[in-house]
């Protein structure tokens, strides 16, 4: 067996030597902060806020948060002192850290994010999660909704003609991994462990990668804890915390270079393939297979390769089977969208407009939400690429990343930074500290510039993200909550009554809530007299409910009442006993 190289310039050709960079001025930074506060701010004039949610996003938080870290690093950089080092990390503190933030984000879940689960992506996770608990893989619809399953809000669920049960048509095992923690704890704690587990992870692979270097380890950590990406997408159902853990979790079994590390890797693989998505794991790998081939370990390439594409075939076998499952004719034509190949050809063929202005609104949405220095840091380290193929391989992943996600699907819509790039955030700390290692006769002064800029995030710029971070999910889930306490059989609202209104509507699979929310803009005539036979109570939500929601996106007016008023009648013709609120 190969032991890990002492040193990560070891990963290249022995003959080669480093090329020199030239060390990059502290004011660099400062630059950096007041170009992205400017760009935000460019793009909010020209980009209207209510074009969609990366739009509206970008005005509502990011360019308020680019310009605080702007002034913050600013005053950062003002009389900088030399500094000799950096307190030294050692394994217990790493823990203790992971601890924490497992803490925090377990609370933030409910204290600021109200315990609740706002875009479908998070409501998905939470559904299916309940469909294995109970061990089954698709949840039977009941016979009376199979004709009208639609009305319930079926977006992001497996299409079905005609439909006999549901499931998302994600990926399960982030859904699995919330069963399994609320058979052992709580679903809600799989976000906070992930963050924590990915903390430990990252110690880790700066251990491989640096055994010797006191500072790499204090580096890592407070860019880690200091991104408010990490630790508010560690606070939902997203399955983004989990790509992260594995992410990392991966490359410190590879880095140990051994073939027992490399079959764990292949398992960690297998699972974090199938978390939602099957593309985001296989584009951080893949750089990595490259540098194999290219360092010529034909062994060790030969196995992920082949590891890759069984795990590759099973997750895209995995939706046709499934898909089947919700068939109420199994063996009947499959419809379109089920399997991954149909679903690439509808996604390019929706070309969309706005696609470079949110990729670019993308971009500082993820330095909005990141420690001070860490893209600043992370420029400086991605620079020498060429001289070092580990470092090719961290920035390889991230750019395939963006390029792929720009192609297919450039407006990632709800989330904290960007979070399509969330599983790389480890690349993106461990090239930075490359170029934490590259400041050269700088380094003291950058010391000091570190020790302000993490102050200054933990106590002006992350109070700031959480009260943002509150009011993002406080209103929708004020919402929920008071639709919840509704006295009737159902409850009707419009998708498009207000700005993300029909996330509002969700049901468990057993749709044993009451009331169960209907989708207005699924209703038909066949619909309303079945719902309808029974003489059921059914509230129509009108314009004052929802109010809140219209005025947080502030996309235009609420148009509620309108709609129900055309609807109306028809529940009144077929014998429902209708009433409205709001």
């Amino acid at each position: 067996m190969t032991t890990l190289p002492q040193s990560p310039a070891a990963f290249a050709d022995d003959a080669e030597v480093l090329a020199p960079v030239a060390p990059p001025s502290r004011s660099g930074p400062m630059r950096f902060a007041i170009g992205a506060a400017a760009i935000a701010f460019f793009l909010t004039l020209t980009y209207r806020p209510f074009t969609n949610v990366s739009a509206f996003l970008l005005h509502r938080q990011d360019r308020w948060l680019l310009l605080a870290a702007a002034v913050l690093v600013v005053l950062s950089c003002v009389r900088l002192s030399e500094r000799a080092f950096l307190p030294a990390v050692q394994r217990r503190t790493w823990l203790i850290v992971a601890l924490a933030m497992l803490v925090a984000t377990s609370a933030g879940h409910f204290l600021i994010l109200s315990g609740y689960d706002l875009s479908r992506d998070e409501q998905m996770a939470t559904f299916d999660a309940t469909v294995f608990g109970q061990g089954h893989l698709v949840a039977p619809v009941p016979a009376f909704w199979r004709d009208h399953a639609d009305v319930l809000n079926t977006l992001f669920f497996y299409p079905a003609q005609p439909r006999a049960a549901w499931i998302s048509s994600y990926l399960p095992l982030n859904a699995a991994l919330r069963a399994l923690f609320g058979v052992i704890a709580a679903p809600w704690l799989v976000g906070p462990f992930m963050t924590a587990l990915g903390a430990v992870a990252l110690f880790g692979c700066v251990r491989r990668l640096w055994p010797d270097d006191r500072e790499a380890g204090f580096v890592a950590l407070v860019l880690y804890a200091g991104s408010a990406q990490v630790l508010f997408a560690g606070m939902t159902s997203y399955a983004m915390p989990g790509h992260l853990a594995l992410d990392l979790c991966w490359l410190w079994l590879f880095l140990r270079r051994t073939t027992a590390s490399d079959i764990a890797a292949l398992a960690v693989g297998f699972v974090a393939t199938g978390l939602h998505q099957p593309l985001m794991h296989p584009m951080f790998v893949a750089p990595f297979i490259l540098l194999l081939l290219a360092e010529r370990r034909w062994h060790r390439a030969a196995l992920y390769i082949a590891g890759y594409a069984a795990i590759g075939l099973f997750w895209l076998w995995w939706p046709t089977w499934i898909g089947s499952l919700v068939q109420a004719q199994p063996l009947g034509p499959r419809p379109e969208g089920v399997d991954y190949l149909s679903r690439l050809i509808t996604t390019l063929s929706e070309r969309d407009p706005m696609g470079l202005p949110n990729m670019v609104a993308n971009g500082l949405r993820f330095i909005a939400w990141q420690h001070l220095l860490l893209v600043p840091l992370l420029l400086v380290g991605a620079r020498r690429y060429r001289s070092d193929p580990m470092i090719a391989a961290l920035a390889g992943g991230m750019v395939i990343t963006v390029l792929v996600m720009a192609i297919l699907l450039p407006n990632q819509g709800h989330g904290f930074g960007y979070r399509y790039l969330h599983g790389l955030i480890g690349n993106a700390i461990l090239l930075a500290v490359y170029g934490w290692k590259a400041l050269g006769e700088q380094t003291g002064q950058w010391r000091t510039l570190l020790l302000r800029t993490t102050a200054a995030g933990a106590l002006v710029v992350l109070p700031l993200q959480a009260v943002m971070a509150h009011q993002f999910y406080g209103v929708s889930a004020g919402i929920s909550a008071r639709l919840s306490a509704i006295d009737a059989d159902y409850i009707v609202l419009g998708g498009k009554d207000a700005a993300t209104a029909v996330d509002l509507v969700h049901n468990p699979p057993d749709l044993s809530a009451r009331p169960v929310r209907l989708l207005r803009d699924e209703l038909t005539r066949a619909s309303v007299a079945a719902i309808c036979a029974s003489h059921p109570k059914v509230v129509l939500i009108g314009d004052r409910m929802i109010a809140p929601l219209g005025s947080y996106y502030a996309f235009g007016p609420t148009t509620a009442d309108h709609f129900n008023a055309r609807v109306a009648p028809h529940f009144v013709r077929e014998g429902c006993r209708v009433s409205r609120v709001g």
